[in-house]
């Protein structure tokens, strides 16, 4: 089993939010998610979460840019995980 975070938001909250657990696959994470009506704009592995957590800004940004085709997501995705990526690290450590 490995441990997957999720920066999403619920159905009927457009909040920016993050979600973590364990799973078999990327994929069994995913349904998951979408079981519990979260709507994720990247999932990342514990192992990717930990490389992109030292990037900076502006190479933070060109890795979700890889991570996600919804450019509209871009920027809230990138602050977020700049503002919250040790409230993210503890959900990871939970999971």
């Amino acid at each position: 089993m490995k441990k997957y975070i999720s920066i999403g938001h619920w159905k009927d909250n457009k909040n920016t939010t993050s979600v973590a657990s364990t799973a078999r696959t990327k994929e069994d994470f995913r349904e998951m998610l979408g079981g519990n009506e979260f709507i994720p704009y990247i999932i990342l592995t514990e192992s990717r979460f930990n490389k992109v957590i030292e990037l900076d800004t502006f190479d933070l940004f060109n890795e979700v840019k890889k991570m996600t085709s919804n450019y509209r997501k871009w920027d809230e995705v990138t602050e977020y995980i700049n503002q919250c990526w040790d409230i993210m690290e503890e959900k990871l450590q939970r999971a």
